[in-house]
């Protein structure tokens, strides 16, 4: 089983002086309490200093650093999240996804799909199509109802050589016809946390690549 996190490298150089020792919002607190104290001690007693500006920069001082330690633990509850994702992802592993796709690789097992249908058709045809651009086998699958119409490519029923191959679903209704949507069923092998767009990814067997887990249509 595969679980990987992948996050983004580079660092915001405003970031790096902010976080770095010395900058942070404690710190320049801690320096100016010291400099009020030391200014508070050699003033002059005839003409002391308005204590009002120090109380007010001070309050404010004790805002940025609430919002400093807002933005702390808010990092931290992305880290929380992530860690979660991942431990929820590795679930994944192993099952099977159906997802949108229309080329795929055929290795001499039977592959599965389903062709989604937003209108009734009076036939609906796939067009299995070689490497090299020829259809090579058509299923009819005759009239169908709207919503998923699923199909099985046995490669060794249809005498498919292994290689690469696609799909293209052609459906009549009158005198209109058109394209519809296809899915193909392929096994999750690995799942990429990627950290920088918050986003989960999963790379599918039957050569289908990468594709977010937000676009899985199903899974078995």
């Amino acid at each position: 089983m595969n679980v990987t996190s992948a996050s983004n490298n580079n660092t915001n150089p405003t970031d790096a002086i902010v976080n770095s020792p010395g900058n942070d919002a404690a710190s320049i607190k801690n320096e100016f309490m010291t400099l009020m104290i030391a200014q508070i001690q050699n003033q002059d007693p005839t003409n002391p200093v308005d204590g009002t500006e120090y109380v007010t920069q001070l309050a404010q001082f004790s805002q940025v650093e609430s919002l400093e330690q807002m933005r702390a633990n808010q990092s931290t509850q992305m880290v929380i999240m992530e860690n979660l994702g991942i431990v929820q992802s590795a679930q994944l592993v192993g099952k099977d996804a159906m997802v949108p796709a229309s080329e795929f690789n055929i290795d001499g097992e039977p592959l599965e799909g389903k062709v989604f249908l937003s209108n009734a058709v009076e036939e609906l045809n796939i067009d299995i199509v070689d490497a090299n651009g020829d259809v090579v086998h058509t299923l009819n699958l005759g009239s169908q109802e709207v919503g998923d119409t699923p199909f099985t490519i046995d490669p060794e029923a249809l005498e498919l050589p292994a290689g690469e191959y696609s799909i293209v679903a052609n459906t009549t209704a009158g005198d209109v016809t058109k394209k519809a949507d296809t899915f193909v069923k392929a096994e999750i092998e690995k799942i990429h946390f990627i950290s920088a767009s918050g986003m989960m990814m999963a790379e599918l067997g039957n050569g289908l690549g990468t594709i977010s887990v937000l676009e899985i249509s199903e899974v078995s």
